[in-house]
Protein backbone atom coordinates (compact mmCIF):
# COMPACT_ATOMS: atom_id res chain seq x y z
CA UNK A 1 0.00 0.00 0.00
CA UNK A 2 1.67 3.36 -1.16
CA UNK A 3 0.21 5.54 1.10
CA UNK A 4 1.78 3.68 4.21
CA UNK A 5 5.56 4.28 2.54
CA UNK A 6 4.29 7.92 2.64
CA UNK A 7 3.45 7.93 6.34
CA UNK A 8 6.77 6.06 6.93
CA UNK A 9 8.48 8.60 5.76
CA UNK A 10 6.80 11.23 7.58
CA UNK A 11 7.10 9.22 10.95
CA UNK A 12 11.04 8.77 10.14
CA UNK A 13 11.31 12.17 10.62
CA UNK A 14 8.81 13.10 13.08
CA UNK A 15 11.40 10.87 15.15
CA UNK A 16 14.44 12.20 14.38
CA UNK A 17 16.73 12.75 17.74
CA UNK A 18 17.26 16.48 17.50
CA UNK A 19 13.60 17.25 15.96
CA UNK A 20 11.52 19.60 17.93
CA UNK A 21 8.57 18.28 19.14
CA UNK A 22 6.24 20.85 17.70
CA UNK A 23 7.95 20.27 14.45
CA UNK A 24 7.04 16.64 15.12
CA UNK A 25 3.83 17.10 15.61
CA UNK A 26 3.15 18.61 12.26
CA UNK A 27 4.34 15.79 10.88
CA UNK A 28 2.29 13.36 12.77
CA UNK A 29 -1.01 15.54 11.65
CA UNK A 30 -0.05 15.26 8.07
CA UNK A 31 0.28 11.39 8.49
CA UNK A 32 -2.96 11.31 10.57
CA UNK A 33 -4.67 13.07 7.25
CA UNK A 34 -2.85 10.34 4.69
CA UNK A 35 -4.29 7.52 7.21
CA UNK A 36 -7.85 8.84 7.81
CA UNK A 37 -8.01 9.67 3.73
CA UNK A 38 -7.43 5.73 3.03
CA UNK A 39 -9.95 5.10 6.11
CA UNK A 40 -7.06 3.14 7.77
CA UNK A 41 -8.63 3.21 11.57
CA UNK A 42 -6.10 1.66 13.13
CA UNK A 43 -3.21 3.47 11.68
CA UNK A 44 -5.36 6.55 12.46
CA UNK A 45 -4.95 5.02 16.27
CA UNK A 46 -1.74 4.33 16.10
CA UNK A 47 -0.63 8.03 14.83
CA UNK A 48 -2.92 9.90 17.10
CA UNK A 49 -1.48 8.18 20.08
CA UNK A 50 2.02 8.83 18.56
CA UNK A 51 1.16 12.75 18.44
CA UNK A 52 -0.44 12.76 22.20
CA UNK A 53 3.15 11.50 23.59
CA UNK A 54 4.54 14.21 21.47
CA UNK A 55 1.93 17.24 22.33
CA UNK A 56 2.41 16.09 26.25
CA UNK A 57 5.96 17.63 26.45
CA UNK A 58 4.19 20.66 24.87
CA UNK A 59 2.95 23.97 27.16
CA UNK A 60 -0.10 23.86 24.21
CA UNK A 61 -1.35 21.19 23.47
CA UNK A 62 -3.86 22.12 20.90
CA UNK A 63 -4.97 18.82 19.52
CA UNK A 64 -4.62 16.64 22.86
CA UNK A 65 -8.47 16.53 23.47
CA UNK A 66 -9.54 15.91 20.30
CA UNK A 67 -7.11 13.14 19.35
CA UNK A 68 -8.02 11.11 22.45
CA UNK A 69 -11.68 11.48 21.63
CA UNK A 70 -11.20 10.15 18.31
CA UNK A 71 -8.87 7.58 20.15
CA UNK A 72 -11.54 6.30 22.34
CA UNK A 73 -14.23 6.26 20.04
CA UNK A 74 -12.40 3.75 17.89
CA UNK A 75 -11.96 1.75 20.63
CA UNK A 76 -15.52 1.54 22.13
CA UNK A 77 -16.03 0.46 18.33
CA UNK A 78 -13.76 -2.00 18.61
CA UNK A 79 -11.76 -2.81 22.00
CA UNK A 80 -10.27 -6.22 20.84
CA UNK A 81 -8.27 -4.25 18.44
CA UNK A 82 -6.39 -2.28 21.09
CA UNK A 83 -4.78 -1.87 24.55
CA UNK A 84 -6.19 -0.73 27.38
CA UNK A 85 -3.87 0.25 29.27
CA UNK A 86 -2.11 2.68 27.08
CA UNK A 87 -5.28 4.14 26.57
CA UNK A 88 -6.42 4.87 30.56
CA UNK A 89 -2.95 6.18 31.12
CA UNK A 90 -3.65 8.59 28.16
CA UNK A 91 -6.79 9.41 30.24
CA UNK A 92 -5.19 10.23 33.00
CA UNK A 93 -3.28 13.10 30.74
CA UNK A 94 -6.55 14.17 29.55
CA UNK A 95 -8.49 14.81 32.81
CA UNK A 96 -5.53 16.90 33.98
CA UNK A 97 -5.81 18.86 30.70
CA UNK A 98 -9.62 19.22 31.09
CA UNK A 99 -9.26 20.43 34.74
CA UNK A 100 -6.54 23.02 33.28
CA UNK A 101 -9.02 24.47 31.24
CA UNK A 102 -11.06 27.03 32.53
CA UNK A 103 -13.44 26.96 29.33
CA UNK A 104 -14.27 23.09 30.52
CA UNK A 105 -17.53 22.89 32.63
CA UNK A 106 -17.06 21.43 36.00
CA UNK A 107 -20.01 19.60 35.81
CA UNK A 108 -18.26 17.40 31.95
CA UNK A 109 -15.25 17.50 34.32
CA UNK A 110 -17.40 15.04 36.75
CA UNK A 111 -19.23 13.01 33.73
CA UNK A 112 -15.59 12.57 32.43
CA UNK A 113 -14.16 10.99 35.89
CA UNK A 114 -17.09 8.64 36.39
CA UNK A 115 -16.69 7.13 32.95
CA UNK A 116 -12.60 6.92 33.40
CA UNK A 117 -13.95 5.14 37.07
CA UNK A 118 -16.06 2.98 35.05
CA UNK A 119 -13.45 1.96 32.68
CA UNK A 120 -11.36 0.79 35.55
CA UNK A 121 -13.74 -1.27 37.19
CA UNK A 122 -14.75 -3.01 34.21
CA UNK A 123 -11.15 -3.87 33.55
CA UNK A 124 -10.72 -5.16 36.97
CA UNK A 125 -8.16 -2.23 38.25
CA UNK A 126 -8.27 -0.64 41.18
CA UNK A 127 -9.20 3.19 41.45
CA UNK A 128 -6.15 4.52 43.66
CA UNK A 129 -6.05 6.61 39.85
CA UNK A 130 -8.90 7.74 40.06
CA UNK A 131 -8.63 9.51 43.56
CA UNK A 132 -5.08 10.79 42.56
CA UNK A 133 -6.40 12.75 39.38
CA UNK A 134 -9.04 14.64 42.02
CA UNK A 135 -5.75 14.86 44.27
CA UNK A 136 -3.84 16.38 42.17
CA UNK A 137 -6.57 19.16 41.32
CA UNK A 138 -7.25 19.64 44.70
CA UNK A 139 -3.52 20.44 45.36
CA UNK A 140 -3.37 22.98 41.86
CA UNK A 141 -6.08 24.59 44.12
CA UNK A 142 -4.34 24.30 47.11
CA UNK A 143 -7.56 23.25 48.95
CA UNK A 144 -6.63 21.81 52.04
CA UNK A 145 -9.02 20.42 53.13
CA UNK A 146 -9.90 18.19 49.72
CA UNK A 147 -5.99 17.16 49.78
CA UNK A 148 -6.50 15.75 52.52
CA UNK A 149 -9.51 13.82 52.12
CA UNK A 150 -7.85 12.66 48.71
CA UNK A 151 -4.49 11.83 49.88
CA UNK A 152 -6.36 9.54 52.53
CA UNK A 153 -8.51 7.98 49.70
CA UNK A 154 -5.38 7.39 47.30
CA UNK A 155 -3.12 5.78 50.26
CA UNK A 156 -6.43 3.77 50.70
CA UNK A 157 -6.28 1.48 47.78
CA UNK A 158 -3.16 -0.70 46.32
CA UNK A 159 -1.03 0.23 43.73
CA UNK A 160 -1.99 -1.14 40.43
CA UNK A 161 -0.51 -0.54 36.70
CA UNK A 162 -2.52 2.63 36.44
CA UNK A 163 -0.84 4.34 39.34
CA UNK A 164 1.60 7.07 39.05
CA UNK A 165 5.28 5.74 39.18
CA UNK A 166 6.89 6.32 42.93
CA UNK A 167 8.30 9.02 41.62
CA UNK A 168 5.15 10.49 40.61
CA UNK A 169 3.54 10.14 44.04
CA UNK A 170 6.36 10.85 46.66
CA UNK A 171 6.16 14.43 44.40
CA UNK A 172 2.99 14.62 44.94
CA UNK A 173 3.02 13.95 48.87
CA UNK A 174 6.00 16.94 48.34
CA UNK A 175 3.77 18.85 47.21
CA UNK A 176 0.93 18.54 50.25
CA UNK A 177 3.47 19.42 52.30
CA UNK A 178 4.81 22.82 50.83
CA UNK A 179 0.96 23.45 50.09
CA UNK A 180 0.75 22.89 54.51
CA UNK A 181 3.87 25.49 54.65
CA UNK A 182 5.91 22.56 56.00
CA UNK A 183 9.09 23.52 54.24
CA UNK A 184 10.90 21.01 56.45
CA UNK A 185 9.43 17.75 56.24
CA UNK A 186 8.69 18.46 52.48
CA UNK A 187 12.52 18.93 51.85
CA UNK A 188 12.83 15.27 53.98
CA UNK A 189 10.43 13.82 52.47
CA UNK A 190 11.86 14.75 48.82
CA UNK A 191 15.29 13.23 50.16
CA UNK A 192 14.83 10.13 48.06
CA UNK A 193 13.38 12.42 45.16
CA UNK A 194 16.88 14.72 45.10
CA UNK A 195 19.04 12.03 45.24
CA UNK A 196 16.97 10.07 42.10
CA UNK A 197 16.54 6.97 43.65
CA UNK A 198 12.93 7.53 42.18
CA UNK A 199 12.90 9.68 38.95
CA UNK A 200 10.87 9.97 36.11
CA UNK A 201 10.35 12.13 32.96
CA UNK A 202 9.55 15.39 35.18
CA UNK A 203 10.87 13.64 38.40
CA UNK A 204 13.10 15.23 40.26
CA UNK A 205 13.19 18.52 38.14
CA UNK A 206 9.55 19.97 39.42
CA UNK A 207 10.76 18.25 42.81
CA UNK A 208 13.76 20.91 42.65
CA UNK A 209 11.48 23.75 41.32
CA UNK A 210 9.04 23.90 43.99
CA UNK A 211 11.77 23.16 47.08
CA UNK A 212 13.47 25.90 45.56
CA UNK A 213 10.38 28.26 45.34
CA UNK A 214 9.49 27.33 49.01
CA UNK A 215 13.16 27.91 50.42
CA UNK A 216 14.10 31.09 49.06
CA UNK A 217 10.09 32.39 50.50
CA UNK A 218 11.29 31.26 53.78
CA UNK A 219 14.60 32.74 53.56
CA UNK A 220 16.76 29.62 53.21
CA UNK A 221 19.11 31.20 51.01
CA UNK A 222 21.49 28.80 50.76
CA UNK A 223 19.41 25.53 50.49
CA UNK A 224 17.31 27.47 47.96
CA UNK A 225 20.88 27.92 45.82
CA UNK A 226 21.70 24.07 45.91
CA UNK A 227 17.99 23.47 44.45
CA UNK A 228 18.30 26.13 42.13
CA UNK A 229 21.58 24.44 40.35
CA UNK A 230 20.15 21.05 40.90
CA UNK A 231 16.82 22.42 38.76
CA UNK A 232 18.81 23.68 35.89
CA UNK A 233 20.79 20.97 35.79
CA UNK A 234 17.45 18.89 35.30
CA UNK A 235 16.04 21.30 32.99
CA UNK A 236 19.09 20.67 30.58
CA UNK A 237 18.11 17.12 30.07
CA UNK A 238 14.57 18.58 29.15
CA UNK A 239 15.09 21.73 27.13
CA UNK A 240 12.60 21.44 24.72
CA UNK A 241 9.78 20.61 27.50
CA UNK A 242 7.22 23.25 27.22
CA UNK A 243 5.02 21.57 29.48
CA UNK A 244 7.46 22.85 32.39
CA UNK A 245 6.99 26.32 31.98
CA UNK A 246 5.34 26.31 35.42
CA UNK A 247 8.28 25.15 37.49
CA UNK A 248 10.35 27.35 35.09
CA UNK A 249 8.06 30.34 36.70
CA UNK A 250 8.63 29.29 40.76
CA UNK A 251 12.49 29.64 39.26
CA UNK A 252 12.22 33.05 37.88
CA UNK A 253 11.14 34.41 41.75
CA UNK A 254 14.14 32.76 43.32
CA UNK A 255 16.56 34.48 40.24
CA UNK A 256 14.48 38.04 41.53
CA UNK A 257 15.43 37.30 44.79
CA UNK A 258 18.95 36.78 44.23
CA UNK A 259 20.20 37.58 40.34
CA UNK A 260 18.15 39.51 38.61
CA UNK A 261 19.83 39.73 35.59
CA UNK A 262 19.72 35.93 35.15
CA UNK A 263 15.55 36.48 35.94
CA UNK A 264 15.44 38.72 33.31
CA UNK A 265 17.46 36.33 30.72
CA UNK A 266 15.06 33.77 31.70
CA UNK A 267 11.64 35.55 31.25
CA UNK A 268 13.15 36.84 27.99
CA UNK A 269 14.25 32.70 27.26
CA UNK A 270 10.98 31.33 28.11
CA UNK A 271 8.22 33.67 27.73
CA UNK A 272 7.38 32.21 24.73
CA UNK A 273 6.62 29.16 26.18
CA UNK A 274 3.55 30.93 28.16
CA UNK A 275 2.27 32.90 25.95
CA UNK A 276 1.37 30.03 23.92
CA UNK A 277 -0.81 28.10 26.36
CA UNK A 278 -4.30 29.17 27.47
CA UNK A 279 -4.51 27.02 30.44
CA UNK A 280 -3.14 26.80 34.10
CA UNK A 281 -0.30 26.82 33.12
CA UNK A 282 -0.49 29.98 31.96
CA UNK A 283 -2.02 31.37 35.04
CA UNK A 284 0.92 29.80 37.54
CA UNK A 285 3.43 31.32 35.42
CA UNK A 286 2.10 34.98 35.66
CA UNK A 287 1.47 34.84 39.08
CA UNK A 288 5.22 33.99 39.46
CA UNK A 289 6.19 36.51 36.92
CA UNK A 290 4.03 38.90 39.27
CA UNK A 291 5.63 38.03 42.27
CA UNK A 292 8.89 38.01 40.49
CA UNK A 293 8.75 41.45 39.09
CA UNK A 294 7.22 42.72 42.81
CA UNK A 295 11.20 42.46 43.71
CA UNK A 296 12.28 44.69 40.94
CA UNK A 297 12.46 48.40 40.85
CA UNK A 298 8.68 49.26 39.91
CA UNK A 299 9.99 52.87 37.71
CA UNK A 300 13.07 50.87 36.16
CA UNK A 301 13.18 50.68 32.39
CA UNK A 302 14.53 47.67 31.03
CA UNK A 303 15.61 46.38 28.19
CA UNK A 304 13.99 42.81 26.58
CA UNK A 305 12.80 41.07 23.66
CA UNK A 306 8.79 40.14 23.70
CA UNK A 307 7.26 37.72 21.33
CA UNK A 308 5.65 39.82 19.23
CA UNK A 309 2.18 38.66 19.74
CA UNK A 310 3.01 39.57 23.33
CA UNK A 311 0.57 42.72 23.96
CA UNK A 312 2.82 44.90 25.43
CA UNK A 313 5.30 44.41 22.21
CA UNK A 314 6.99 47.47 21.05
CA UNK A 315 10.00 47.66 18.34
CA UNK A 316 12.22 49.61 20.77
CA UNK A 317 12.13 46.57 23.21
CA UNK A 318 12.08 48.94 26.12
CA UNK A 319 9.60 48.57 28.98
CA UNK A 320 8.77 50.08 32.50
CA UNK A 321 8.87 47.31 35.47
CA UNK A 322 5.39 48.60 36.54
CA UNK A 323 3.80 48.11 33.34
CA UNK A 324 4.84 44.40 32.97
CA UNK A 325 3.51 43.77 36.84
CA UNK A 326 0.52 44.96 36.27
CA UNK A 327 0.27 43.08 32.84
CA UNK A 328 0.96 39.95 34.82
CA UNK A 329 -0.89 40.86 37.71
CA UNK A 330 -4.43 41.11 35.89
CA UNK A 331 -3.53 38.68 33.62
CA UNK A 332 -3.10 36.46 37.24
CA UNK A 333 -6.26 38.24 38.29
CA UNK A 334 -8.45 37.22 35.27
CA UNK A 335 -7.63 33.83 35.08
CA UNK A 336 -8.34 33.31 38.61
CA UNK A 337 -11.73 35.07 38.51
CA UNK A 338 -12.79 32.09 35.34
CA UNK A 339 -11.27 29.27 37.52
CA UNK A 340 -13.13 30.31 40.57
CA UNK A 341 -16.36 30.59 38.58
CA UNK A 342 -15.57 27.12 37.05
CA UNK A 343 -14.64 25.53 39.97
CA UNK A 344 -17.28 27.98 42.43
CA UNK A 345 -14.71 28.85 45.36
CA UNK A 346 -12.60 31.18 45.43
CA UNK A 347 -9.26 29.27 45.23
CA UNK A 348 -6.81 30.84 42.55
CA UNK A 349 -7.53 34.54 43.88
CA UNK A 350 -6.45 33.04 47.07
CA UNK A 351 -3.23 31.87 46.02
CA UNK A 352 -2.36 35.66 44.27
CA UNK A 353 -3.49 36.91 48.07
CA UNK A 354 -1.05 34.47 49.56
CA UNK A 355 1.97 35.01 46.50
CA UNK A 356 1.47 38.58 46.76
CA UNK A 357 1.17 39.67 50.42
Amino acid sequence: MRYTLEVQKLLNRANQENIHPKDAGKLLVQAIQIADANEDVELGYELRSDLMDKEWGLSDRTEFVSLFSWMLNAYDADPENYEIEDLLWKYKWIINELYSNPDVPLEQIELVLEDYKRRLEEKGLGIRSYYSKQLNEALYQQDAAKSTTFLDLVNAVPRDELSDCNACEMDTEVTYLINEGDFGNAYTKALPLLQKQFTCAHVPVITFCQLCYMAIRNNEFEKAAELFHQAEEGLQEVEDDSSLITSIGALIVYLFHTDKDKGWHYIEKYLPWADSTKTSRRFFFSLNMAEALKQEDQEKEVTIELPHEHPLYTTSNTYKVKDLYDHYYQEAQRYAVEFDERNRNSNFSLQIEKALS
